[in-house]
C-alpha cells in the first residue's frame, strides 16, 4: 500500500481495482474451467448441451437493449459525484431506475408473446426425442424472465464502474457461476441431471439475487443519500442519460451482432453439435481477453475523470501502459500451444478433446485483436468520443453475416465463423487505434 501513495489518486485507484479484480477473477477462471465439464456431464448429450449455450447466447442479447442507460448512467454520475451533487446524482439514479424498469415491461411482454408462437426445436434444431417442445418453451420462457430482472437490477453495476469499484462486478459474477456449478455437480452426484428447466430456475436466482443483494447494500451504505425514488424521477435527466446512452446502445448493438453472434452462426450454419467444441476453445483463449478486460474496466471512469480535470498526460501514459501490456498478453497466447493438448486433458478428462492447431492459431489472432480493440473501447469511451467508434462498428457489423457464410463455405468446420469474427473486428480495431494517436498528439483535441 505505500508504493501505491506514490502515484497519483486516479491511478491508485486503478492499480487497487486491477489487484482486486484479478484476485476475483482468478477465481472466477477456476471456477469457469470446472463448469464446462460439469455441464458435459449433466447433459451428456452435446447437441442438448449446445442448445443450452445457444439460449443463454441469444437471449442475452436482450441485454443490449437498455438504450445504453447503464453507461449513460455511468459516464454522468462520475461527474456528478466528483461535484459533489447529491442532488443531481439522485435524479439521474432515479430517472435511469425508473425509465429502464417501464422499458423492460414492454420488452418482456412483447418477447414473452413472441416466444410463445416460435417453434423452438426447429429453431435450434433439435428432435422432440431429444428434449420435448414443451419443455424446452418453459426453459426459455424462465431464461427470459431471468434476464429481464437482470436487465433491471444489473444498473448497480453501471454505478460501481462510477463509483470505481470495478472489481465488485467481477464478484457478482464470481458467485453467480458458484451457485450454478454447485447445482450442477450436486445433480450430477445425484443422478437428477438433464433437467433443463430446472437449470433455467438455477440460472434465474443465481444471476439476480447477487444483483439485487449488491443493490441493497450499495443503497443503503455508501449511497444512503441518493436512494432512488419516484420522486426524484425527472423525465429532463433521463433523456439527457438516455442521449449519453443512445450511442453506447448503438455500440452495444454492433458489438453483440460482432462479438455474440458466433455460436448462433455454428448452430445455424454448421449445427449446433459444433458449440461444445467451440466453447471448449473459446474458453481457454479467451482467457487472456477476460483478464486483460480487468485492467481496461477501471479505466474508463478514470478516463472520464482524467478528461474532467484536463489530466490529457494521464491519459497519454495509461494508453502507453494499456498497449505496453496488450503486446505481453498477446504473445504470451502462442507460447501456451505446446502444452494445449495436456490442459485439454486434465481439464475435460474423459470428455477430452484433440487439439487442432489451425483452430489455436485462428483463436490466438482472433483473441489478440480482441485485445488490442479492448484499449481503445474503454479509453474513448472514457473521454465521451463515440461518432469514430460508431462509424467503424458499423463496417465490422455490415461484414460479419456475409463474411460468416463466404468463410463458412471456404473452410471446414467452423474456422469460417472465426475468421469472419477476425476481419470483421480489423476496421474498429485499426481505426481506433490511427484516432486516438492523433487525439493523444494534439492534446485532447486542443
Amino acid at each position: 500500500m505505500r508504493k501505491l501513495r506514490q502515484f497519483s489518486g486516479n491511478t491508485r485507484r486503478v492499480i487497487s481495482n486491477v489487484i482486486n479484480s484479478v484476485l476475483v477473477k482468478g477465481f472466477a477462471i477456476l471456477i469457469g474451467f470446472l463448469t464446462i465439464p460439469a455441464y458435459m456431464r449433466y447433459f451428456e448429450d452435446n447437441k442438448l448441451l449446445g442448445v443450452w449455450f445457444t439460449i443463454l447466447s441469444v437471449l442475452s442479447w436482450i441485454l443490449n437493449f437498455d438504450l445504453g442507460i447503464g453507461n449513460g448512467l455511468r459516464n454522468r454520475i462520475v461527474v456528478t459525484i466528483a461535484k459533489n451533487d447529491e442532488m443531481g446524482t439522485r435524479k439521474y439514479i432515479s430517472s435511469a431506475y425508473i425509465f429502464l424498469t417501464v422499458v423492460a415491461l414492454g420488452v418482456f411482454s412483447i418477447i414473452f408473446l413472441i416466444s410463445l408462437t416460435i417453434p423452438w426445436n426447429k429453431v435450434f434444431d433439435i428432435s422432440d426425442q431429444i428434449i420435448n417442445a414443451d419443455e424446452l418453451r418453459i426453459a426459455i420462457i424462465i431464461v427470459i424472465v431471468g434476464i429481464m430482472l437482470q436487465f433491471i437490477l444489473r444498473l448497480v453495476s453501471s454505478i460501481l464502474y462510477a463509483l470505481q469499484e470495478s472489481s465488485i462486478p467481477n464478484l457478482l459474477t464470481l458467485i453467480t457461476n458458484i451457485f450454478i456449478l454447485i447445482f450442477v455437480s450436486i445433480c450430477n452426484i445425484n443422478g437428477d441431471s438433464y433437467n433443463i428447466i430446472l437449470l433455467a430456475l438455477v440460472y434465474l436466482f443465481s444471476v439476480n439475487l447477487p444483483l439485487l443483494t449488491a443493490t441493497i447494500i450499495v443503497f443503503l451504505t455508501r449511497l444512503k443519500a441518493v436512494l432512488p425514488s419516484i420522486r426524484y424521477f425527472d423525465m429532463v435527466y433521463a433523456i439527457d442519460t438516455l442521449k449519453v446512452g443512445g450511442v453506447f446502445l448503438g455500440l452495444q448493438l454492433e458489438a453483440m451482432i460482432i462479438n455474440n453472434t458466433s455460436i448462433f452462426l455454428i448452430t445455424w450454419l454448421i449445427g449446433s453439435i459444433y458449440v461444445v467444441e467451440y466453447n471448449v476453445y473459446f474458453k481457454i483463449f479467451s482467457l487472456s481477453t477476460a483478464v486483460y478486460s480487468l485492467i481496461t474496466l477501471p479505466i474508463w471512469s478514470a478516463i472520464t475523470k482524467a478528461k474532467s480535470e484536463n489530466d490529457y498526460r494521464w491519459i497519454k501514459k495509461t494508453t502507453r501502459v494499456l498497449q505496453l501490456i496488450a503486446v505481453i498478453f498477446i504473445v504470451a497466447q502462442f507460447a501456451f500451444f505446446p502444452i494445449m493438448q495436456d490442459l485439454f486433458d486434465v481439464w475435460l478428462k474423459e470428455n477430452s478433446i484433440n487439439v487442432n492447431k489451425n483452430i489455436m492459431i485462428l483463436f490466438a489472432i482472433e483473441q489478440g485483436i480482441m485485445i488490442w480493440s479492448g484499449i481503445y473501447a474503454s479509453i474513448c469511451s472514457g473521454l465521451n468520443e463515440m461518432k469514430w467508434q460508431f462509424v467503424l462498428m458499423t463496417v465490422g457489423a455490415c461484414l460479419i453475416f456475409p463474411l460468416t457464410i463466404i468463410f463458412t463455405s471456404l473452410f471446414p468446420t467452423y474456422y469460417g465463423v472465426i475468421l469472419a469474427h477476425s476481419v470483421s473486428l480489423l476496421p474498429y480495431c485499426i481505426g481506433q487505434t490511427v484516432w486516438l494517436e492523433r487525439y493523444i498528439r494534439k492534446g485532447g483535441g486542443r
